[in-house]
Parts: C-alpha cells; sequence; structure tokens
C-alpha cells in the first residue's frame, strides 16, 4: 500500500553489523518522510542527522571489539585497564568528546550496567550532558575498593617529584587523581598539592610567584625546570673547554 502524502511511515530497522557480542546493539528504526509530501520539519531532519551520525559511531566502535566491563570481582587494576583501553580506542577511531560516554556504556554488563542506569536514574535532568571526564571519575569513585582509595590517598599526601622530570612527577600526580577524584577540593587546591610536591629548588621558584591556579604552578614549573637544566648544561660545556667563569671569555679578533 502507499504511503499517504504527508504522512511518516518508519522505515525497517537499521541492523548493526558485526556487532560485539555483549554490546548493546539492538535494531534502530527511524522515520522516514514520505517523497513528494511537499513538508519540511528542520527539527526532525536535524535529530535525524544526529540520531544517523551516532549510529555510524557506534557500527565504528563496535568494530574494534571494545573490552567488556561486567564487575565481577572486580580489581584495581581492571578499572584502570578497562578506562585505558576505551581512552586508547577513543585516540585511534578520532571520537568526539559527546560521543564517548554513550560508547564506552554500551560495553558494561550485568550489575555495571544496573549501576549505569540507577546513575543516570538519579542524575539530575537539568544538567548538561555527562562528558567523560566525569564518566571515568564516576567509575573510579564507585568500583575502586575503600582499601585501595586509602592507599592512593596516603600516597597522594606523601608524593613528591624527587628525581623525575615535572612531566613524570605530573603523570603520577594525576594517575591518582583520576583514581580518587576527591583527594582535591578544587584546582587551587590542586595547584597547592602539586606545588609542595616539586623538588626544592623548583619550589622555591615557583612559590614566590605565589600562582592560584594548577596550569600556572605547572607552567612555571616547567620553565624553571628547563632553566635549571640549561644552566648545569652551560656549566658543563665551560667546565669541558677548561673555561671556570665568563670573566675568562675573550673577544676573538675578527670574529663578530
Amino acid at each position: 500500500m502507499l504511503a499517504q502524502e504527508g504522512v511518516e511511515r518508519l522505515a525497517p530497522p537499521v541492523v548493526i553489523p558485526n556487532a560485539t557480542k555483549g554490546v548493546a546493539a539492538a535494531a534502530i528504526p527511524f522515520a522516514v518522510v514520505a517523497a513528494g509530501s511537499g513538508t519540511s520539519n528542520p527539527e526532525g531532519a536535524a535529530m535525524e542527522a544526529a540520531r544517523e551520525r551516532a549510529l555510524a559511531a557506534l557500527v565504528i566502535f563496535t568494530k574494534f571489539n571494545p573490552p567488556m566491563f561486567d564487575e565481577k570481582k572486580v580489581e584495581l587494576w581492571m578499572v584502570e585497564s578497562w578506562i585505558d583501553s576505551m581512552e586508547t580506542l577513543f585516540e585511534d577511531i578520532y571520537t568526539l568528546e559527546k560521543d564517548k560516554v554513550h560508547l564506552a556504556t554500551h560495553c558494561l554488563e550485568k550489575a555495571a550496567k544496573v549501576w549505569w542506569k540507577r546513575v543516570k536514574r538519579d542524575r539530575p535532568s537539568n544538567l548538561l550532558p555527562m562528558v567523560w571526564k566525569e564518566f571515568r571519575g564516576l567509575v573510579f569513585t564507585n568500583y575502586f575498593p575503600d582499601s585501595e582509595k586509602k592507599k592512593l590517598q596516603d600516597k597522594f599526601r606523601k608524593l613528591r617529584q624527587g628525581d623525575r622530570s615535572v612531566g613524570k612527577y605530573e603523570q603520577e600526580f594525576f594517575h591518582i587523581i583520576d583514581c580518587v577524584p576527591d583527594v582535591v577540593r578544587d584546582d587551587k587546591d590542586m595547584a597547592g598539592w602539586f606545588l609542595r610536591g616539586l623538588r626544592p629548588k623548583i619550589y622555591e621558584a615557583v612559590q614566590i610567584l605565589k600562582l592560584t591556579t594548577f596550569a600556572e604552578v605547572l607552567d612555571r614549573a616547567l620553565w624553571a625546570e628547563y632553566g635549571s637544566a640549561y644552566a648545569r648544561g652551560s656549566a658543563s660545556l665551560w667546565k669541558r673547554k677548561g673555561i671556570k667563569g665568563r670573566s675568562e671569555l675573550r673577544v676573538v679578533p675578527g670574529i663578530g
């Protein structure tokens, strides 16, 4: 029977090919406007385009067999491994920020899936859609055993740069924050903790500036580290050439 003019009809369901077992990839029907209707619905067209784009992202994502997370016998390394696998895959397939949570939650099974449904139900409806950083923090907070959280909190309070570069120190600093986000209150608190853990000479160079944001503290710490390394390199060069100080530098006639 021909579709009546101006009336929408449902097209056959779109089935995701080669979907990973366990990934929620049910057929998704979508509306098609009958040809020749002569009507225009910009809002409906935009929704349709968004739905098709999201479906295409899901198809690509599932082709890479993303790891599932089911909460069974969860240990610290399992949570970290799953999060790391998700983030690596997101980078490999150039995933948009707005798609990350939607795609990752297709990999939740059993109790983990129930947990996610509860999170969505209890989340205030007036908030913006959840981004990956927030989702990752919720996963770490919910699935890390209390004993492990306590160990990481203690480790964070004692964390020092030591002989590492500022970059390596920053990596471990954020690794702990990712696992136990509530270890810092806000950006200013985070900046303070990071500053206190810097090597003494770098700490002295940065602390005097009275910076209040983490980005500023990190930037100045990197500059202080670079300046220190440059000074050591220059001193080493002078030593190798037998120059004891700047007073021994002479202008060679004919040069400059």
